[in-house]
């Protein structure tokens, strides 16, 4: 039996019928002209926001006893504003409002993650005003921009993506300062196992977050993570077997590992 769409979502689906038929192949780049038809079109844009408050409801029942109510709210509120819709591909627009991750490429090595997943992931980081997130895997720049809701303008976000055209796509998304939100957004291109050791500095505290699974402890990376800074990152070498950990460098410079519940991660490229 399919699935029948709450309303909100079912007027999603109607408004963005006509992107999931405006291009012959669904896993080429997204043009930068299809992007900017997407961000002018207001009928979409409205729909999606309603869209989104039934969502709140779905990513709730996820996080129950997972976060704490504060994480909920700040992650709810970042939820609610930036609008998913332009961070999928054109043809998956209509579901950007339900907690499931879309993909982004034909071999399932790149997704826009569920909602929830970035809401748990920032709820164990503790990401608050103020912080710098150093996020590996930028994607389209969705959880770089609910980040940068969430840190605000006294924080900062540093993200680094491996594919050449998310980075475009991401690039040209975040420019928009409505999208991007209060804090200051860098985005890299490259291997970010390699890039990320550059950008663990600075006075604000630091907070690390993997977006794709990896194999076993960062040793390179927990090396350098400063006192008070959490890493978070789902472990494990298949799909069914990944489990979300924390570390967090105590004030006495002890390393704490804790484990927070069985997730599913696209793997590292490199």
């Amino acid at each position: 039996m399919t699935r029948e769409l709450p309303p909100g979502s079912r007027a999603l689906a109607t408004a963005a019928a006509r992107w999931a038929r405006a291009r012959p192949d669904r896993w080429a780049p997204v043009p930068a002209e299809l992007d900017r038809a997407i961000a002018a079109d207001h009928d979409l844009a409205e729909a999606a926001r309603a869209a989104r408050r039934s969502l709140l409801s779905d990513v709730s029942r996820h996080l129950v006893g997972l976060v704490s109510a504060d994480t909920l709210e700040r992650a709810a509120e970042a939820l609610l504003v930036v609008p998913r819709e332009r961070f999928v591909l054109p043809e998956d627009i209509g579901a950007s409002a339900t907690d499931a991750p879309c993909p982004l490429d034909r071999a399932g090595l790149a997704t826009v993650s569920a909602p929830h997943a970035y809401a748990l992931t920032y709820g164990i980081l503790g990401l608050a005003q103020g912080d710098h997130l150093l996020e590996l895997g930028t994607g389209t720049g969705y959880g770089a921009a609910l980040a940068g809701r969430i840190v605000g303008a006294s924080g900062r976000v540093t993200s680094i993506e491996i594919d050449p055209d998310l980075h475009t796509r991401a690039q040209r998304i975040l420019a928009e300062p409505d999208i991007r939100g209060p804090a200051p957004v860098t985005l890299l291109l490259g291997d970010a196992r390699t890039l990320a050791p550059e950008h663990m500095g600075g006075p604000e505290r630091l907070r690390v977050a993997f977006t794709y699974a990896i194999g076993g402890a960062p040793e390179a990376l927990l090396a350098r993570l400063p006192e008070g800074g959490r890493l978070t990152a789902p472990v494990g070498n298949g799909e069914d077997d990944q489990v979300l950990v924390l570390w967090e460098r105590g004030i006495s410079g002890a390393l704490q590992r804790s484990v927070h519940g069985s997730v599913r991660y696209v793997s590292e490229r490199s």
